[in-house]
C-alpha cells in the first residue's frame, strides 16, 4: 500500500505534528508580534529586482506539474470525501483584491514596519489561484529578525505543522543566530495572521475533540465518523474556496514570490517537520533558485511502507521510562521501565470508560495520551516535568496534562488557534486517502506497533471525510537543485528517524546528518556538533561527510 495513503489514514490524535505548540509549552516562543510601531530598525535585505521580459516570474513554474513524476496510485481513491458539499451561506474568509497578473505580484512593494524593538513585520499579496492570478488574492504575514549585516540575505524559516505560523518562529531566534542572515518567518496561506482557515466554534471543535477516538463498537465508530463529517462541513462553510488552494505546491509558489520580493536570487531555508516537505517541494519546483536548505525532522516523502507517527511517540515514551527507571529525580522511579509503561498505559486505558473531571471538562483517554505526546516533543530537559504531570493525573489532578493536550491541539485562551484548522486543511490536500472503511484496519496495524501509548491516541477520519480534493502524490527528487542538508534525530517522537533516511535517499542532492538523541528536531536544540555543521553549511555550503553523526 502506498506511503501517502497510509499516512493520511491515521492522523493520530488529530493534530500531533506542530513544533510550535511545543515551543509555546516550553517558553521558547511568545504569543505573537507586538503592534506596529515607528521603525527603530531597518531591513538589510534588498528589495525585488526587475524581472526581464522572457525571464521566469516568481512563483511561475519552471515546468508543468504534469511533468513531475508521481507515485502510482489506485484510481478509486478518496471515495468518501464530501466533494459535493457547498458552503451554507457566505464564508467568513474574505480575500484581498487581486493584482492584475503575475508580474504585478512580482512588482509589489514590501512595506516593513517595526513590530517590537528588533523585529520588522509586513504583509504582501499572493494569488489565491496561481493558475488564475487576477481572480482573488491572499495576504501573507511576514516577520523579519534582521541581521546587523545581512551579507547572505534572507534565511526563511518554517516550524512545521502543517498549519504552524512562521512569524513567531523567526522571532524565537537570538539576533544573528546565523550570522549574515536576516531570519524571515511567514505564516503560510491558511495560517496565523495570513489569510487563514476558519472552521467551527469553540464548542463545536471541543465536541469533536471530546469524541471517543478509540471506538469499541459500531455506534462509537459511527459517532466519530459523523463528527469528522460535520467538522469538514463547518470548515467548508466558513473557509469556502480557500480550502481548494492550500496545498504544498501553492505554498512553495508563495515561497518563491517571497524570495523575489526580498531581493534574493536563491531561496535559503530552515524547515522543521512539515517544513521539510515544503522545502523539498520548493527544490522540486524551483531547482534553479533553490539555495541552502536545512530540513530537520523529515516527514515521509517516499512510497515505502509507512513508519507510523505513533511509533515515534512509542519509542520516545519508552526512552522516557528508561530514564525514569535510572533517575532519582523522577517521581515515578522505583520500578522497571516496562512495568512503568504498562502501569501508565493501563491508567490511560481506564479513562475510556471513566474520564477524569477537570473543572467543567473531562480528561479523556485520547487527551491523556496527547498530553503525554506533547511533552515527548521535548528532550530530556522536560522528562522530570512529564513524570510529575503523569503522577498528578494518576492521583486525580489532571489539569496540567489536559493543558498539555490543549497546547498540542491548538486550544488556548478560550479559542482554538488557526493551527487547529489549518492542520487538516493543508494535510488532507497533499495526499490521497483510501476511504473510511480502511481506517480501522490500518489503525489496528499501527496500534500493534505502538501498544503502550500510541493505541490510546485514537483514530481520525478527517481526511477521509474532507471537502477538498488532494493534490497528486508527487515523487520529489529535487533534481538539479543545490546540495541539501537533511537532519534526522534517532529518538524523534513526531517524525521517526527512518523518514529522514528516506528523504535523504530520495532527494538526489541531499546529505544526511544524524543526531543520536531525543526530541523532535535537532537544529533548535543545544547540541554543539549539530550547530557547528548546520552553521557551516549555511555560511558557505560546506556539507558533512556521508554518515556524519552527532551525539
Amino acid at each position: 500500500m502506498d506511503r501517502g495513503l497510509r499516512l493520511t489514514q491515521i492522523v493520530i490524535g488529530f493534530l500531533c505534528v506542530a513544533l510550535v505548540a511545543s515551543l509555546f509549552l516550553f517558553g521558547m516562543v511568545g504569543g505573537g508580534a507586538p503592534p506596529d510601531q515607528e521603525p527603530t530598525v531597518a531591513p538589510t535585505s534588498e528589495g525585488p529586482r526587475e524581472v526581464a521580459d522572457g525571464e521566469r516570474l516568481p512563483g511561475e513554474l519552471a515546468r508543468p506539474l504534469s511533468d513531475i513524476d508521481r507515485f502510482d496510485v489506485d484510481e478509486t481513491l478518496n471515495p468518501d470525501r464530501q466533494l459535493a458539499h457547498e458552503p451554507a451561506g457566505e464564508p467568513q474568509v474574505e480575500f484581498a483584491e487581486p493584482l492584475a497578473d503575475l508580474r504585478a505580484y512580482a512588482e509589489q512593494g514590501v512595506d516593513w514596519k517595526a513590530c517590537g524593538e528588533t523585529f520588522l513585520c509586513a504583509r504582501v499579496l499572493a494569488p489565491l489561484d496561481w493558475e488564475d492570478p487576477s481572480r482573488a488574492a491572499v495576504e501573507l504575514a511576514l516577520l523579519m529578525n534582521p541581521s546587523a549585516d545581512a551579507t547572505n540575505g534572507p534565511l526563511f524559516v518554517n516550524p512545521g505543522g502543517p498549519g504552524a505560523g512562521g512569524s513567531d518562529f523567526a522571532a524565537s531566534f537570538p539576533a544573528d543566530h546565523w550570522p549574515g542572515f536576516d531570519i524571515v518567518g511567514w505564516d503560510p496561506r491558511g495560517t496565523g495572521a495570513s489569510t487563514h482557515v476558519v472552521c467551527g466554534t469553540l464548542e463545536q471543535t471541543d465536541a469533536l475533540m471530546d469524541l471517543d477516538a478509540t471506538p469499541d463498537d459500531d455506534a462509537e465508530d459511527q459517532a466519530l465518523q459523523d463528527g469528522f463529517r460535520d467538522f469538514a462541513q463547518q470548515c467548508r462553510d466558513s473557509s469556502g474556496e480557500l480550502l481548494d488552494h492550500i496545498s504544498s505546491v501553492e505554498v512553495a509558489r508563495d515561497m518563491d514570490l517571497l524570495r523575489h520580493l526580498l531581493g534574493a536570487d536563491e531561496f535559503n531555508f530552515f524547515g522543521v517537520s512539515y517544513g521539510t516537505y515544503i522545502g523539498a517541494m520548493y527544490a522540486e519546483l524551483f531547482p534553479d533558485t533553490s539555495g541552502r536548505l536545512v530540513l530537520d525532522g523529515a516527514v515521509e516523502i517516499t512510497d515505502e511502507d509507512s513508519i507510523y507517527q505513533i511509533e515515534g511517540f512509542e519509542r520516545a515514551f519508552a526512552n522516557w521510562a528508561d530514564w525514569c527507571e535510572e533517575q532519582d529525580v523522577c517521581v515515578l522511579t522505583g520500578q522497571p521501565s516496562a512495568d512503568l509503561q504498562q502501569e501508565i498505559s493501563d491508567w490511560i486505558g481506564s479513562l475510556d470508560a471513566s474520564p477524569l473531571a477537570v473543572g467543567d471538562r473531562m480528561l479523556t483517554q485520547t487527551h491523556a495520551a496527547t498530553g503525554i505526546a506533547m511533552f515527548l516533543y521535548g528532550d530530556e530537559s522536560v522528562y522530570r516535568a512529564l513524570a510529575m504531570t503523569i503522577q498528578e493525573a494518576m492521583r486525580g489532578e489532571g489539569a496540567t496534562l489536559l493543558n498539555a493536550a490543549d497546547q498540542l491541539n491548538g486550544r488556548g485562551g478560550g479559542a482554538y488557534d488557526t493551527l487547529a484548522y489549518a492542520f487538516p486543511a493543508m494535510h488532507c490536500v497533499d495526499w490521497p486517502d483510501l476511504g473510511v472503511d480502511v481506517v480501522p484496519e490500518l489503525a489496528e496495524d499501527g496500534f500493534a506497533r505502538a501498544p503502550m501509548l500510541g493505541r490510546h491516541m485514537g483514530i481520525s477520519y478527517v481526511c477521509e471525510t474532507w471537502t477538498a480534493e488532494p493534490a497528486p502524490p508527487y515523487r520529489l527528487t529535487a533534481e538539479g537543485a543545490d546540495p541539501i542538508l537533511v537532519v534526522g534525530t534517532t529518538g524523534d517522537s513526531a517524525t521517526p528517524y527512518e523518514q529522514a533516511e528516506r528523504m535523504a535517499a530520495q532527494l538526489e542532492p541531499a546529505v544526511l546528518l544524524t543526531y543520536d538523541g531525543p526530541g523532535h528536531g535537532a537544529v533548535t536544540g543545544n547540541n554543539p556538533c549539530v550547530a557547528e555543521i548546520v552553521g557551516g553549511y549555511l555560511a558557505d555550503g560546506t556539507l558533512p561527510e556521508e554518515g556524519a553523526r552527532c551525539t
